[in-house]
């Protein structure tokens, strides 16, 4: 039974995997589209990598300052219970 969940697993990554896609669409709507269509799949596309890259900068703003406040807290225990108190209103 193990092997028949293996053998299933696999067929389903291998399908997954092989789709192509151009600007996110798949390659099989993308040949089937309009130029209209395709330059606003480009624009959507091109958008979205924008607030992904922005998305990133910000959750590694984010890890830096929880890090630079964990290493505030080893410094001075009292410190950090007064800042935690003043974030969330403890």
């Amino acid at each position: 039974m193990k092997q028949f969940y293996i053998i299933i697993l696999l067929i389903a990554l291998t399908s997954c995997g092989g789709m192509r896609a151009i600007y996110g669409v798949p390659e099989d709507k993308w040949v089937t589209m309009t130029e209209s269509e395709r330059q606003a799949a480009i624009e959507r596309f091109e958008q979205q990598q924008i607030i992904n890259a922005q998305t990133r900068e910000q959750a590694e703003k984010a890890k830096q300052e929880a890090e630079e406040f964990e290493r505030q807290c080893h410094e001075d225990e009292e410190k950090c219970r007064v800042i935690t108190r003043q974030r969330w209103g403890f």
